[in-house]
């Protein structure tokens, strides 16, 4: 990525993460007030969510401030895996968040608390927060797809769960019509769930990218490899992507003995493996 593209991709993110932001401020302190004048523990649950969501948007601004650095002495691959880390990072706010719930329902289901009917007006106010949601959803998932960002992708999955948990909180008001109160204890641990499941989520696209695992089957690799006229054999195959970019690294032996020939091969092959497999840095040791 040269310095220009990392500067509008630098300003890209952060103009999302701050509209992202803003909308999540919006959305928590809809649902505090909700939460305080029903004493709903699903609400709460949902607050709690929500307040995970603004803090990764945070910590997403921070991190921007060093994901998108040129490599240095001390990072020759660049800092690409700071945004993977804030992914991972989330996984730590829903951790927290999925716990806190839980511990509070089963409280509550043995120990049942009389909840009133939501008034009309907040009724409308939770409404209004549904529509935020899948706006953010939306628009973070979208711009994640463009810009091929880790981070964007997995709040953006995060806040696609807010979607159903805010129908759910809805939808168990028929429930505490009938004074069945401990629905609301079972949608918030349904809403951990939820949690859990965007947790895991994360945690299969980051992990990967974190431990430097191979990006594509060393088979297939040495498959396009072999397709270039006057290589012998092709090993030593190691592969890994990083946020920003990827890397292939392999050693080939060649027909050709002179240096001339065989270093015009070795450029063949880079050539090769890019168009197979997308844009990568690609690295060829020619073998005597």
């Amino acid at each position: 990525m040269t310095k220009d593209k990392e500067t509008q991709y630098s300003r890209e993110m952060k103009k999302v993460l701050w509209i992202v932001l803003f909308l999540n401020l919006l959305v928590l302190s809809i649902e505090i007030f909700a939460g305080i004048i029903t004493s709903s523990l699903s609400i709460a649950g949902d607050a709690a969510h929500t307040v995970s969501d603004t803090l990764n948007n945070v910590v997403g601004l921070i991190v921007m401030q060093y994901a998108i650095q040129p490599p240095d002495k001390q990072h020759p691959y660049g800092h690409g895996k700071f945004e993977t880390l804030a992914a991972f990072g989330i996984v730590i706010f829903l951790a927290i968040a999925c716990v806190e719930i839980v511990q509070s329902s089963v409280g509550r289901m043995f120990h049942p608390v009389e909840l009133p009917l939501f008034k009309e007006e907040v009724v409308w106010l939770l409404i209004l927060t549904l529509i935020i949601n899948i706006v953010i959803w939306t628009y973070e998932r979208n711009k994640g797809l463009k810009l091929k960002s880790d981070l964007l992708i997995a709040d953006s999955s995060h806040t696609g769960s807010d979607v159903l948990i805010k129908l759910s909180v809805l939808g168990s008001q028929i429930f505490i019509a009938q004074k069945m109160y401990w629905v609301d204890s079972l949608v918030a641990i349904i809403i951990s769930l939820f949690i859990a499941k965007a947790g895991y989520e994360i945690l299969s696209t980051t992990i990967p990218v974190l431990v430097d695992a191979a990006w594509h089957d060393p088979k297939d690799i040495k498959k396009s490899v072999l397709a270039i006229t006057d290589v012998v054999d092709c090993y030593d195959i190691y592969s890994r992507k990083s946020p920003y970019l990827a890397f292939i690294e392999c050693k080939i032996k060649v027909k050709p003995k002179d240096l001339y020939n065989a270093h015009k091969i070795a450029d063949l092959v880079e050539e090769k493996i890019k168009e197979d497999f997308g844009k990568c840095k690609v690295t060829v040791h020619v073998e005597p």
